[in-house]
């Protein structure tokens, strides 16, 4: 009788913990994707001009590079199933769960080149870091934006 209810409350408990995860997608992770990636943009923004001479200074360069690093890491867990465009109000294409191995791919690239930014950033070589940018840009976000983002 005593193993019964272990085994009843276990099954409960998974049961919750599933609603649970299930309760998490939907609205409240695209609300966090688009935390991610508003906070993905800004970094972007801000290096671009740091390196223009726009604004800020070039000892932040850094900073904006490791934090960016962080964030690509973040977007590989940013987009669980339950979280497109059936869920909520959200930019991202039902390809990112229709093609998910296509979609690590650019996650991925998202992750190894922004390590390289930030390796870059280290070395405070201005053209080592513009083109670090420049090839996170075109390999990691433009390919996501073209393949898995809705066009706004």
């Amino acid at each position: 009788m005593k193993f019964k209810r272990i085994l009843v409350s276990t099954i409960a408990a998974a049961v919750l913990a599933t609603t649970a995860s299930a309760a998490f997608a939907g609205e409240e992770a695209i609300e966090y994707r688009k935390a991610v990636m508003k906070a993905v943009g800004g970094h972007m923004k801000g290096m671009s001009m740091i390196l223009k001479g726009q604004a800020g200074d070039m000892s932040d360069i850094a900073s904006h590079a490791s934090a960016m690093a962080g964030l690509a890491k973040a977007t590989e867990t940013a987009f669980p199933k339950g979280s497109g465009p059936m869920d909520g109000k959200t930019e991202a294409k039902m390809e990112v769960w229709e093609k998910p191995d296509e979609f690590k791919k650019v996650t991925a690239a998202f992750v190894e080149y922004s390590n390289a930014l930030a390796e870059a950033a280290k070395s405070g070589d201005k053209a080592a870091i513009g083109g670090a940018l420049g090839a996170l840009g075109k390999n990691a976000c433009k390919a996501c934006h073209d393949g898995f983002r809705e066009k706004s």
